[in-house]
C-alpha cells in the first residue's frame, strides 16, 4: 500500500527544503560580491562567509532533491517502506524537520502493512 499522505509531506519538504536553499544562494553570493558591491572596509572578511553559505546552499539543495525523489519512492507500493526509512533518516540529518518525520513514519508503517498483507 502506497503513502499517499506521505508522499505529499515528503513532497512539500522537499518544496521548501529547496526554496530554503535557494535563498541561502542568494545570501551567499550578496556576501561573496559585498567586497566590490559596497565601498568602504567590512568588519571580518564576508568572502569566508558567503563560502560558508554557499556550502550550505549545495548540501540543502541535496537534501531537497532527495526529498522529492524518496516522495516518487512512496507512491509506489513496493517502495513505501524503503521511502519512509530513506525520508525519516533525512529529516532527521537534515536539522529535525518534522514533516519529513511524519512522512518517514507514515511510509514505515504503511509499507509495513504491505508486508503483512502478503506474510498473510
Amino acid at each position: 500500500m502506497e503513502s499517499k499522505i506521505g508522499s505529499v509531506l515528503a513532497l512539500i519538504s522537499g518544496i521548501l527544503t529547496i526554496i530554503v536553499s535557494v535563498i541561502l544562494f542568494i545570501v551567499a553570493m550578496l556576501f561573496i560580491l559585498a567586497p566590490s558591491i559596497l565601498p568602504g572596509k567590512m568588519e571580518g572578511n564576508p568572502v569566508v562567509l558567503g563560502l560558508f553559505l554557499l556550502f550550505g546552499f549545495a548540501v540543502a539543495l541535496v537534501i531537497g532533491l532527495i526529498k522529492l525523489w524518496v516522495s516518487r519512492l512512496m507512491k509506489n507500493s513496493e517502495t513505501t517502506t524503503k521511502g519512509g526509512i530513506i525520508i525519516l533518516v533525512v529529516g532527521i540529518i537534515g536539522g529535525g524537520d518534522l514533516l519529513a518525520i511524519i512522512a518517514g513514519i507514515l511510509g514505515i508503517v504503511q509499507g509495513g502493512k504491505v508486508l503483512e498483507s502478503v506474510t498473510k
